[in-house]
């Protein structure tokens, strides 16, 4: 008789605390045949924590292709397989989704054990409604960077976005030079011991030796301007009502417009006749 193909399970793992686990995640993790993990160290400790000892494969990015065969072969043999990442929902900004449409290709069920998503998490704490678009972590390389914006700097919709320590500085630099001023709500460590939110003015938040992973949630683009179908003049009229400093409306409008600072400068002073103050 042939066995019948496995099931793979895409499991919310906690982002922090690990008291977050689902009680259903933790069923399914203690009922497969096999884990793939992103790091079977670091998931080995969940595991150890739940009483779970399952044979564990890694499934990381730079493997990503090549351990998805290894792991179809497997499931078409008729193992259960849970995906998990280090934290959080596997294939939202982590590995699995090459997994997933082998699986689907494979004619395989997949099916998702929910939980933990920082995405999710920061957002409902901002003080926010409605959607948001989520970006992941940027590009490493400025030009990708700035193409992926491209598409959505004018949506109203707030864009959400994960950062490493390390970047989250340059990143906040990045996003004002490309965004112009906007507000700004940022959580920190969720669910940890130094758990943190945080917002305020794009151009001047700026953590000093940040520690740990971040969420940056970035207010959609201004009403009045968020359709682009303003004069150059409307467009810095409406960013300076607002509140954004004379300058920075000059800088954003002239991005905006793909033209050079001085230009929009020039329209600053038809209206107001003084410069900008500092």
């Amino acid at each position: 008789m042939e066995k019948s193909v496995g099931i793979l399970y895409i499991v919310a793992t906690p982002i922090g605390n690990l008291g977050d686990i689902t009680q259903r995640a933790a069923e399914i993790l203690g009922s497969v045949d096999m884990i793939a993990a992103e790091d079977t160290r670091h998931s080995s400790v969940l595991l150890g924590r739940l009483g779970i000892k399952k044979p564990l494969i890694s499934y990381y990015k730079e493997r990503e292709n090549s351990r998805a065969e290894e792991i179809i072969d497997k499931l078409k043999s008729g193992l259960n397989i849970a995906l998990i990442s280090d934290a959080g929902t596997p294939c939202v900004s982590d590995p699995g989704a090459v997994l997933v449409r082998r699986a689907h290709e494979e004619n395989i069920n997949v099916f998702p054990i929910p939980g933990a998503c920082a995405a999710a998490a920061a957002f409902s704490v901002s003080g926010l409604v409605g959607g948001y678009v989520f970006l992941g972590f940027l590009p490493d390389k400025k030009k990708s960077r700035t193409e992926l914006l491209s598409a959505f700097k004018g949506t109203k919709l707030p864009l959400v976005f994960y950062s490493a320590p390390h970047d989250v500085n340059e990143n906040l630099s990045f996003l004002y030079g490309e965004l112009g001023e906007r507000r700004v709500y940022i959580m920190r460590e969720m669910t940890k011991i130094h758990e943190e939110f945080r917002s305020g003015d794009l151009a001047s938040l700026r953590f000093e030796n940040p520690k740990g992973e971040f969420v940056l949630i970035i207010d959609g683009a201004p009403e009045k301007t968020a359709d682009n179908d303003l004069t150059a003049e409307a467009e810095l009229a409406a960013y300076i009502e607002q509140g954004m400093p004379p300058k920075d409306a000059i800088k954003t409008t002239a991005k905006n417009r793909k033209l050079e600072k001085d230009v929009i400068y020039k329209i600053y002073l038809q209206t107001h006749k003084t410069p900008p103050s500092d």
